[in-house]
């Protein structure tokens, strides 16, 4: 049965201390398969053009697509959902009316372990989470998130759980939502049938109400709204929830036009946050759920999401819809001792999960945010029951439940207008308390950078009592060829009386991150260094009361690191109040040349496995199960745009043209190659289904290893003809401009004249 509390809003007290060692073998699971992309497309429609879309895509002679949908999301995105065997990003991008295209990508529904039958004793509230997090006093306060809604994205919700108040509808804790998928998220509602179209009306997003065969299955709760359990109280137990369904039973994955959906049918259902403990390694902020979750934060509506489990990878492997402007991205911290006891024994501080995944993005922008509890956290699950967990899926909902407090004492996008979400994200993050230096040892000499846990541990006494209010951008400083120096923020003092603020700086550990076999170390090799940039602070800066004074930093690219091992550093500047309130602004950097540093995307050169001499196939699978090319490649950068380009023999690398065109410049077409191959050992047909592809180009690759199986279908759907032809297998450089040949980094390998025989014989070469 799958655990409910990987989005559980509630949050609680973590049975016991424990050694920081145990972390590693209790977290959600790490991701498989770094592309996961399907035959479908998500396409977004320049403005005034979606009618005209709809009817291209449902005209019986248009494009032949599979099936096609039009998003539900009013004026935050207009766009259709495309599957096609005909098409692919180059062809789409060059339809009318068309503004971007996404390859769609599924997203794994994350595991969780260590399961309790029942709520810990009442000794174990003594050590509760919220005591670091001060909610406890804010809870004594009288503040518990009433009259606010909040979203939850995820599994499900067990409605008839005696901690979430054990009914479903108006007047209920859960009061609502959407099943979006059903029991199979393969065939979801009303989605079969109708011929080559579907509907282009997502009414397959289901009813408000929750089937009992749905909720009782993989599903997950809030903890951070509990309210009946006393010693295991939430975060906002008070707050009104509306739950969107998005795993299907089986197979336990979604896809990102579900997320998207169910992003906007949370906004239109009126939340006032939005939370979502789901994702996968992508590390761009321009990924589709990322942009239509930056868009609802642009609204209003905060917006929270777990920055993933994979810290183990190391940096540069942020979590897709969490990198998002103005989306919270919550890491994961390990607060299993007791803050009220006096102690300099490590293992009670706290300290960055080690399973929390790194940013920063793929553009050097700052990710995480801000890190909340997520270690060990009890949770409810089906049956009346309790698990204890860990993953950053504890922790987004824990900053979800601290906007909700807010809310419910100061207001919401409703009172504040569409900049609001801006400004408490801004109170979010500036709260973050320091934590010690955890990667693979504990070193509490060293603070862990932003790029591991945003500015720390939330401080919810901050975020709702404190009279000043921070308005910046986190000081993202780029790297030595795009560094940016100047940087502003806004300081607005509501409160009674004038406040002198002084500022001071706070370095953080910086890493080297190169790792001459893999490209970029994993979490466990990095070790905390001391870089220090010198920054022109502010001696001091008066603002009377109910005003707001800008205030100016200028940062110099930090001397005496060496470049050649690829150091990051960051840290905080602290912006202190004669008042006593003390808040802080993130930054970080790359001491390092990006493009020169990546200029190899490939580690090692890509391969062919088992080729011979002859270098000849006929792709007849079903005479010789290994007649298919197989190629693998492990970039050692995320990578924007891999191609996999089939050219007549005579083509050379001076014809290239982008993008390329069927038909002209000796272009043959893409590959489209088996989907998820990368996750077999070898091919079974009796298992696998090589006509289940995805076509060449894939955009925003994560880092690592990746494998291609080519059994000669082409990206328009037709077969290779015979001949001999030559293969163009390259990855964009970062910042490259594709247009521009010197920035790919192309497969140097000769793979000219490779020959393709006639379909019914069999390849001569020994694979």
């Amino acid at each position: 049965m799958r655990a409910l509390g990987l989005w559980s809003l509630a949050i609680l007290a973590a049975g016991t201390a424990s050694l920081k060692s145990n972390q590693k073998r209790v977290t959600d699971a790490p991701t498989r398969n770094i592309n996961a992309a399907t035959n479908r497309y998500i396409v977004e429609v320049e403005k005034g053009n979606i009618a005209y879309m709809t009817r291209q895509f449902a005209a019986p002679s248009s494009r032949n697509s599979t099936y096609f949908r039009q998003f539900d999301c009013g004026d935050i995105f207009d766009g259709l959902v495309v599957e096609t065997e005909i098409d692919n990003v180059d062809t789409l991008r060059a339809v009318h009316g068309v503004a971007n295209v996404w390859p769609m990508k599924t997203v794994p529904m994350a595991s969780a372990m260590q399961r309790v039958k029942a709520a810990p004793e009442a000794k174990y509230h003594n050590y509760s989470v919220h005591q670091w997090t001060g909610v406890d006093q804010l809870h004594a306060q009288g503040i518990r998130g009433k009259g606010v809604t909040v979203a939850i994205i995820d599994t499900g919700v067990d409605y008839t759980h005696k901690a979430l108040g054990g009914c479903f509808g108006p007047g209920c804790k859960i009061a609502g939502g959407y099943d979006l998928v059903g029991t199979n998220c393969t065939n979801p509602p009303s989605t079969a049938g109708s011929g080559n179209k579907m509907k282009a009306d997502m009414s397959w997003k289901g009813t408000l109400t929750m089937r009992n065969d749905i909720q009782r299955t993989q599903i997950k709760t809030l903890w951070t709204f509990m309210a009946t359990e006393p010693m295991l109280i939430g975060v906002a137990p008070d707050a009104q929830l509306l739950s969107f369904k998005v795993f299907a039973d089986n197979p336990w994955d979604t896809d990102e036009d579900v997320l998207i959906q169910a992003f906007c049918d949370a906004y239109g259902a009126g939340a006032d946050v939005i939370t979502a403990s789901i994702g996968r390694p992508n590390g761009f902020a321009d990924d589709p759920w990322a942009l239509i979750a930056s868009r609802i934060a642009e609204k209003g509506v905060v917006v929270t999401i777990s920055a993933g489990n994979e810290g183990n990878t190391g940096p540069f492997y942020s979590s897709s819809g969490a990198n998002g402007h103005s989306v919270l991205s919550v890491a994961a911290i390990n607060v299993t001792g007791n803050p009220n006891i006096s102690t300099t024994d490590p293992s009670a501080a706290p300290i960055p999960a080690l399973f929390t995944s790194w940013g920063p993005t793929n553009e050097l922008l700052l990710k995480p945010d801000i890190g909340a509890p997520g270690f060990e956290i009890v949770s409810t699950v089906p049956d009346n029951n309790f698990e204890s967990m860990s993953g950053t899926s504890m922790a987004a909902p824990y900053i979800a439940g601290i906007a909700a407090l807010y809310i419910s004492k100061h207001g919401g996008r409703e009172l504040h207008g569409p900049g609001f979400a801006k400004l408490l994200a801004n109170r979010i993050v500036s709260s973050g308390v320091s934590i010690g230096w955890a990667a693979d040892d504990i070193d509490l000499d060293f603070r862990a950078p932003p790029f591991q846990v945003g500015t720390g541990l939330v401080n919810a006494l901050k975020v709702i009592n404190y009279d000043t209010q921070l308005s910046f951008e986190p000081f993202s400083l780029s790297d030595s060829i795009q560094f940016r120096s100047r940087w502003a923020a806004n300081i607005t003092n509501s409160g009674n009386q004038t406040v002198i603020y002084s500022f001071e700086l706070e370095p953080q550990a910086g890493v080297e991150i190169l790792d001459p076999h893999y490209g970029i170390k994993t979490a466990y090799q990095l070790e905390p260094l001391r870089i220090v940039p010198k920054v022109q602070l502010p001696k001091h800066l008066v603002v009377p009361p109910g005003a707001t004074r800008q205030v100016d930093f200028i940062f110099d690219f930090p001397q005496s690191v060496d470049d050649d091992y690829l150091p990051l550093y960051g840290g905080k500047v602290w912006v202190r109040g004669s008042h006593g309130e003390d808040l802080s602004i993130p930054y970080g950097g790359a001491a390092y040349d990006t493009e020169k540093a990546f200029d190899t995307m490939f580690l090692g050169e890509p391969f062919i496995t088992d080729w011979g001499a002859n270098w000849t196939w006929s792709f007849n699978a079903d005479k010789d199960r290994f007649d298919f090319i197989e190629l693998s490649a492990r970039l050692s950068y995320p990578c924007f745009h891999l191609r996999w380009d089939i050219y007549d023999s005579y083509w050379t690398e001076n014809h290239w043209q982008f993008p390329p065109v069927v038909g002209k410049l000796g272009y043959v077409g893409s590959a489209a190659t088996m989907r998820d191959a990368d996750t077999f050992w070898y091919y079974d047909p009796s298992r696998m289904d090589k006509d289940q592809t995805v076509s060449f180009p894939l955009l925003r690759v994560p880092r690592g290893y990746g494998k291609h199986w080519w059994f000669g279908k082409l990206a328009n759907g037709s077969h290779i003809a015979p001949g001999n032809y030559t293969l163009r297998f390259a990855a964009l450089r970062p910042y490259g401009n594709p247009n521009i040949s010197d920035h790919w980094d192309i497969m140097r390998t000769p793979v000219r004249n490779i020959q393709v025989l006639p379909y019914n014989r069999t390849n001569s070469t020994t694979h």
